[in-house]
């Protein structure tokens, strides 16, 4: 089954949370299992992996707090999120909001 964009946005409506998809290198693969990390293939590109994070309120007020979007990107994020090593292999970040708004990073 393929999640859409709008299946996301209804998803994260329903639970009030901000889920952060984060786009991966497939070549990390044994990274993400070594830090225990759920992945599944990206939908849009084969050579990647996607990873969902999902973060109430107030984690989501805190890492924007920490990561000034104006200035912030794609391996920032990852830095933050993941961390540093698997930070430099992020090639995209999608950041699906509770009131519908979709924040891209890439």
């Amino acid at each position: 089954m393929t999640t859409t964009q709008t299946d996301r946005r209804t998803d994260v409506r329903k639970t009030g949370t901000y889920d952060v998809y984060i786009e991966i290198d497939i070549d990390c693969e044994e990274l993400l299992d070594a830090c225990g990390l759920d992945y599944k293939p990206a939908e849009e590109d084969s050579s990647q992996n996607e990873v969902c994070i999902s973060l109430d309120s107030d984690e989501y007020e805190d890492f924007q707090h920490d990561n000034n979007f104006n200035y912030a990107d794609e391996q920032t994020i990852g830095h933050y999120l993941l961390n540093h090593e698997l930070g430099e292999y992020v090639t995209k970040v999608t950041i699906y909001k509770p009131n519908g708004d979709i924040i891209s990073f890439s």
